[in-house]
C-alpha cells in the first residue's frame, strides 16, 4: 500500500483561507453588533439643560455638561434630494445618533446649540481627545452588561480587516525572495542539460581513444 504525500499548502491556499476566515468573523461581528444596537426613539426636553432620551431599553436623562463631542455630516434623501443633517452627539452615558428627518429632532438641536454656539461641523469640550470619547462609543441605552461584548465585537472587526487586508496583499503581490528562489531553479534547471551533454562528449571521446 503506498502512501500519497501530501503537496504542502501554497502562498495562494494559505491567504485564500486567511480572507475567508477574516470574512467570516467580520460578518459575525456586523451581526452580533446590529443585534446588540439600541436605537433612541425620541427626546424629550425637560428643563434648559436637562433632556430624556428614550431608548428602546428604557429612558436615560442627558445634561448639558455630559456632552463630549458632536459630528455633523451632511447627505441627501435618497427619493426627493433634499438635505439631510446627521448628528452623532457623544455624551458620558454613550452616543446619540440623529438625523433632521427623525420628528423628535427640533429637541435634538436645541441639545446641540446648548454647548455648540456656532454650529462646528466637529464640536469638543474643552480638554477632550478622540481617546478621552472612545470608551463611550456606544449607543445611549445599552445596557453596561452589553457594553464589553459590544468592544469586544468592534474589536473583531477592527482585526479581522487588518489582517484580511494583509493577506490580500501578499496573494495580489509576489513576493520578492520567491521571485529569486524560482529565478535560482530556472538557472540550475537550465545547466543541468549542458552538464549532460559536456559528460556525454567526454565519455565519448574516452571510448574514441
Amino acid at each position: 500500500m503506498q502512501l500519497r504525500l501530501q503537496k504542502p499548502y501554497g502562498r495562494e491556499q494559505i491567504a485564500a483561507l486567511i480572507i475567508y476566515c477574516c470574512i467570516a468573523l467580520t460578518l459575525f461581528s456586523v451581526i452580533g453588533v446590529r443585534a446588540l444596537e439600541v436605537q433612541a426613539i425620541n427626546i424629550e426636553a425637560v428643563d434648559r439643560a436637562l433632556y430624556t432620551v428614550i431608548t428602546q431599553k428604557g429612558p436615560v436623562n442627558v445634561e448639558s455638561n455630559d456632552v463630549l463631542r458632536i459630528e455633523r455630516t451632511y447627505t441627501k434623501a435618497a427619493v426627493t434630494g433634499a438635505p439631510v443633517e446627521i448628528d452623532k452627539i457623544y455624551t458620558t452615558k454613550g452616543f446619540i445618533y440623529s438625523s433632521s428627518t427623525d420628528y423628535y429632532y427640533e429637541n435634538t438641536r436645541q441639545l446641540i446649540n446648548s454647548v455648540d454656539f456656532d454650529g462646528l461641523a466637529m464640536w469638543e469640550r474643552e480638554n477632550t481627545t478622540w481617546q478621552s470619547v472612545q470608551p463611550y462609543a456606544y449607543a445611549i441605552g445599552t445596557p453596561k452588561s452589553l457594553i464589553p461584548w459590544l468592544f469586544f465585537l468592534l474589536s473583531i472587526q477592527y482585526y479581522m480587516l487588518s489582517i484580511g487586508g494583509l493577506a490580500l496583499i501578499i496573494l495580489t503581490f509576489p513576493l520578492p525572495w520567491k521571485e529569486l528562489k524560482e529565478e535560482n531553479r530556472d538557472k540550475r534547471l537550465s545547466k543541468q542539460p549542458q552538464e549532460q551533454d559536456f559528460s556525454s562528449e567526454e565519455q565519448l571521446s574516452s571510448a574514441a581513444k
